[in-house]
């Protein structure tokens, strides 16, 4: 089984990020199927024509995003109709539809650019669009799927979960397909990797099934996924605790959490687990902690609140930092941080408070303090504890990066106790 998916747009060619590939692929996995080739191209006629007959040729899945809007550049149906030798047929009751659509948002119907939105491939069905104007639309040929999905994501996503899912596990899936991914911090990609190669390494084939392993690294971390595919669901799950039971294993503490969990969801239930409060300090960080902090639901049970001490003024004034600590020290050093977050604990009357005061960058550094400085301060209702570490990347890298290390700060402390 061959699947390509094809993304139509000039703009992802000139800067814009393409998140389909990594949709696609990743939703095509969880119900047990492979992307096998991703190819993004430009709204031309000729090319796109030429592309889609090749896919329609090697493929038995051809699935296209993007070019269905109204604009003269938008010519997916006309390229694969071109491709397909097949007519463009206006859908009459489709074009009522838009027009109904529309009318009912406010918007003028324009049958010079809407009507192309109306147009079907010779013997294809229409997906509903429940977002937007453009209707999505399938077909076989030759005994092969083709799919033609629009490329905003809200719209995309949409139609690939509601529809195009269900179709193909029906269609094609014969098998049952469950991932876990597991989330690691404190250790990069590499080390990861040898930690967990012998594991990778072991055979795990099931006489009707699979194991794959795929290793991603980023700002909060590295993931680590796992897809177990057979016949068998009681096998398919022995299989995957077995898996997961070894990576608990051998990499401990390094994992903070699974799926759609969050180094700051973790944490957010650490706190509500001991009955305990928090509030944040920041400098570097802007607010950026307090933010990811109370876009967790409920985080009101646990959160006081945050203060962004951006200047020497406001650590002073607000958080009652002493200047001869600011003074002696500077303001980023690890006394003028446990100052921030002992500051932050009297002023909000929480359990635990931390406070970070970093050079971001791109300037600001110093041959003692170069850009990417961070020091971090966490105190407790038992013990108060600081650190400096040193990051690299762009100035909102740093902050991410920062962000993350308070997480993890608090994370450690929580579950040790």
């Amino acid at each position: 089984m061959r699947i390509e998916l094809i993304c139509v747009g000039h703009e992802l060619l000139y800067g814009k990020l393409n998140s389909h590939i990594a949709y696609i692929g990743e939703h095509l996995s969880d119900i047990g199927l492979q992307l096998n080739s991703a190819r993004t191209i430009p709204d031309d006629l000729e090319e796109m024509t030429a592309t889609f007959k090749d896919a329609f040729v090697k493929a038995d899945i051809t699935i296209i995003t993007g070019g269905l809007g109204p604009t003269f550049d938008d010519l997916t149906r006309e390229a694969a109709a071109k491709a397909l030798n097949k007519k463009l047929i206006r859908n009459e009751e489709l074009l009522k539809k838009l027009e109904q659509y529309m009318a009912s948002r406010g918007y003028k119907f324009s049958l010079k650019g809407n009507e192309n939105q109306a147009y079907l491939i010779e013997g294809a069905k229409t997906i509903e669009n429940k977002f937007g104007t453009a209707p999505g639309q399938f077909l076989e040929h030759n005994n092969k799927l083709i799919v033609i999905l629009p490329g905003p994501p809200k719209e995309m996503h949409t139609m690939f979960e509601s529809f195009l899912a269900p179709l193909l596990k029906n269609k094609y899936c014969g098998i049952i397909a469950k991932s876990k991914t597991i989330h690691i911090f404190g250790l990069g990609e590499s080390k990861v990797n040898e930690i967990i190669k012998p594991i990778i390494e072991t055979e795990r084939k099931l006489e009707d099934g699979s194991v794959s392993f795929t290793i991603l690294a980023h700002l909060s971390g590295v993931n680590i996924k796992t897809t177990v595919t057979g016949t068998d669901s009681m096998l398919v799950d022995e299989i995957m605790h077995s898996i997961k039971a070894e990576f608990y294993r051998v990499l401990k503490d390094y994992i903070y959490g699974e799926d759609a969990q969050t180094l700051e969801s973790i944490v957010g239930d650490l706190l509500i687990k001991h009955k305990s409060t928090l509030s944040v300090a920041e400098s570097c960080t802007g607010g950026l902690i307090a933010n990811r902090l109370t876009n967790i639901p409920g985080s009101s049970l646990f959160f006081q609140g945050g203060i962004v001490s951006y200047s020497n003024h406001s650590k002073i004034e607000i958080l009652k930092v002493n200047p001869e600590v600011i003074d002696k020290n500077g303001a980023v050093s690890e006394p003028t941080a446990l100052e921030m977050a002992k500051g932050a604990k009297a002023l909000t009357k929480s359990d635990y408070a931390v406070a970070i005061s970093g050079i971001a960058g791109p300037s600001g550094g110093t041959p003692e303090k170069p850009v990417g400085t961070v020091c971090f301060a966490l105190v407790t209702p038992k013990k108060n504890k600081t650190e400096t570490v040193h990051f690299i990347g762009t100035r909102l890298e740093i902050k991410e990066r920062s962000a993350n290390h308070v997480f993890n700060i608090l994370r450690l402390e929580l579950q040790a106790h």
